[in-house]
């Protein structure tokens, strides 16, 4: 049952990935619909599947409340063995910029998230979101330093989208119906069954309408070191730090799941933004995200 849940959580995932792809090449998903189809989940779909979740999460006891201060940590870690790779590497500015970023930032939400979800259920979907709550301040403060640093172009950036603070809107009221002791309808139970993987499929399918599934054979080298990063290195130290912080049950399960997320999509709006290297970071979330399927189907029994 656990192999047949993980087999079509991915399943969803690459296929909506592969979909959008597809639709994006033909002409029908363009740069601007893609763009008012992630305005239109983040704002209307987001928020609903946030404050049900968030409203039955178990937050009595500490543990779900240093998931954000370890997935900060972890992503934080990586660092290091990324700037060891750029130091080793011969690459210009705005490539070590493509591979900082791309250490830092993984797929938490689209992917760590929805496999939580498929493998066990609502309660592990909400820590899931509950870990990436470090993960916008830390995108619009250290992302943007990182790429400025190391991107070409430096083009002026606007000032943050406020359709982010519609996500943040929705866990804020799911926690305080929750600390409220309100308790959550039974018509809603089967609400986020539904709506957790269609938000999934429109994030992603508009995502992949924007790719490039081109793995260029010089990037290879570096896509094998970064995927020792987030394969290999942020298990260890996620594995480190839940035991160091006493976690145990679903909170040390999130920590682990998340802690082994391949390269998320941040780092390409970075690279678009900045200057970095578009098609390093594009093939970093390729081959990292191709990888981690496999890569799932031995690391997850090893954790549970």
């Amino acid at each position: 049952m656990i192999l047949i849940r993980l087999v079509l959580g991915l399943g969803l995932f690459i296929s909506s990935l592969i979909a959008g792809w597809a639709l994006g090449r033909r002409g029908i998903l363009t740069e601007s619909r893609a763009r008012a189809l992630l305005h239109a989940v983040v704002k209307y779909v987001a928020p609903v599947v946030l404050t049900l979740s968030f409203w039955r999460l178990q937050i009595r006891a500490p543990g779900p409340w240093l998931l954000p201060l370890i997935g900060a940590l972890v992503s934080a870690s990586t660092l290091l063995p990324a700037w060891a790779c750029t130091r080793a590497a011969p690459l210009t500015g705005p490539q070590k910029g493509s591979v900082l970023t791309s250490a830092f930032f993984s797929n938490l939400g689209f992917f760590g998230a929805f496999v939580a979800f498929a493998l066990r259920g609502e309660e592990a979907y909400g820590l899931a979101t509950l870990y990436l709550v470090y993960f916008s301040p830390c995108f619009y403060s250290l992302g943007f330093a990182l790429a400025r640093r190391f991107g070409a172009g430096r083009r002026e950036v606007q000032p943050p989208d406020e359709l982010r603070w519609y996500p943040f809107a929705g866990m804020a009221i799911g926690l305080a119906l929750n600390l409220l002791n309100v308790p959550r309808p039974a018509f809603c139970e089967p609400v986020n069954r539904v709506l957790i993987p269609l938000d999934t499929i429109l994030h992603v399918a508009a995502i992949g309408s924007q790719l490039s599934l081109r793995l260029p054979r010089r990037w290879l080298r570096v896509s094998l070191a970064m995927s020792a990063i987030k394969f290999w290195w942020s298990p260890l130290v996620g594995w480190g730090l839940a035991s160091a912080f006493g976690l145990e049950g679903l909170p040390r399960f999130i920590v682990l799941l998340q802690a082994a997320m391949p390269v998320g999509v941040s780092p390409l709006m970075l690279s678009i933004l900045f200057g970095l290297d578009r098609r390093l970071t594009n093939s970093l979330f390729v081959f990292t995200t191709l990888l981690a399927v496999p890569w799932l189907l031995v690391y997850l029994p090893w954790i549970r």
